[in-house]
């Protein structure tokens, strides 16, 4: 049928590679209609004939991802990497990343989406109508911190904290496996 949902409407299903057991849908998280939306956009694009294209785009979604919730005393819990997360560090983060995401719907920041603008792949396809990387987009990344002081870092709670040093710390531990690794060992050591 053509159907068409994303976010909390919706379930995700992962078959299995040998088609036996299905993988659990994600949890309903903000995170999950996000990215999934301009994935809706271009497939509603492409199933009401604009360019001609059958061809749908699979939305794969990550795995984990950094849960945030105030507390409404100008403090927040957060959880990423298995990793207990609190402090005015935590609500300036989230709202940080609140502020960061409501700026891309900036009349000024809308992209302006034309046949020319798309590239096709030989079947009038458009594959980059929508360019998802800007939630993840970094202006200028510091060095790395070393993964005793991360780790420190990320379980301070105290009004000192800068909540950007912690989200590159956490950047970090999202793109490097070793170095996450490293900083979760420090974080057990110290819990």
């Amino acid at each position: 049928p053509n159907i068409f949902a994303a976010g909390d409407c919706c379930e995700i299903v992962f078959p299995s590679e040998d088609d036996t057991e299905k993988k659990k849908s994600p949890p309903k998280a903000g995170v999950y209609a996000v990215r999934s939306g301009p994935i809706l956009i271009e497939n509603l694009t492409r199933q009401l004939g604009l360019g001609n294209c059958n061809n749908l785009v699979t939305y794969n979604p990550q795995e984990d991802f950094l849960k945030l919730i105030m507390c409404g005393d100008g403090t927040a819990l957060g959880f990423r990497f298995g990793i207990p997360l609190y402090g005015t560090w935590v609500w300036n983060l989230k709202d940080h990343i609140d502020r960061k995401f409501m700026d891309l719907f900036d009349v000024k920041n809308l992209p302006v989406l034309t046949k020319e603008d798309g590239k096709d792949d030989g079947n009038d396809c458009y594959s980059n109508s929508y360019d998802t990387s800007q939630y993840d987009a970094v202006v200028e990344k510091p060095p790395q911190l070393d993964a005793e002081h991360a780790g420190k870092l990320l379980l301070r709670t105290d009004d000192d904290v800068d909540f950007q040093a912690a989200w590159n710390v956490l950047r970090d531990m999202m793109f490097d496996d070793e170095y996450k690794s490293d900083v979760l060992k420090i974080i057990e050591s110290l819990l």
